[in-house]
């Protein structure tokens, strides 16, 4: 579960960058995501400037368009309103699940939603407050990354540790039936 601002940045940006790469092709970019971006510091690059934006989208190796790197800006300065009216941008999106992970109880991978009611309400609160990138299905990529939606299905090795994880930092009631 991440509560760090600039890891939920950083993984809110790269869960927009599913719309044209997967998972593999973007994870084995991370770290020279994570350059170019100021290790997703939300302070840093909001104050980006066009010269920053033409540097990364021109990357050839980086693969992200200029369009891309343009909403990965507005993002970093929509974390910054939103950690003002909020207090945090942890404790915003947190806020969406009551602080706790809701935990669903898949017995087969077809049942797992790509989603829900809940990123639906996040995805159309994020994009009210200007942000981009931020359809329901990116929104559920990233709460499941982040630990707000733990979907393990219930014979995985990781399930237990996972609930238990979640029981232990936040006293668990949020578990999907």
């Amino acid at each position: 579960m991440l509560y760090a601002r600039s890891r939920l940045f950083e993984l809110l940006s790269l869960s927009g960058m599913l719309i044209d790469h997967n998972w593999t092709e973007i994870l084995k970019r991370r770290d020279m995501y994570r350059e170019a971006f100021a290790d997703f510091d939300p302070s840093a690059v909001a104050r980006m400037e066009e010269e920053d934006v033409a540097e990364i989208s021109g990357d050839r190796e980086l693969r992200i368009a200029e369009c891309r790197v343009r909403c990965i800006v507005e993002n970093a300065r929509c974390i910054q309103r939103v950690a003002r009216e909020f207090g945090s941008f942890s404790g915003y999106m947190w806020g969406h699940v009551n602080h706790r992970p809701v935990v669903g109880k898949y017995r087969h991978h077809k049942y797992i939603p790509f989603r829900t009611p809940k990123s639906e309400a996040v995805s159309k609160d994020l994009v009210r407050r200007g942000f981009r990138l931020v359809g329901p299905v990116i929104v559920y990529s990233f709460m499941q990354a982040a630990g707000m939606a733990i979907d393990h299905l219930v014979d995985c090795f990781r399930f237990h540790d996972c609930v238990r994880l979640a029981e232990r930092s936040w006293g668990i009631t949020n578990v999907a039936a």
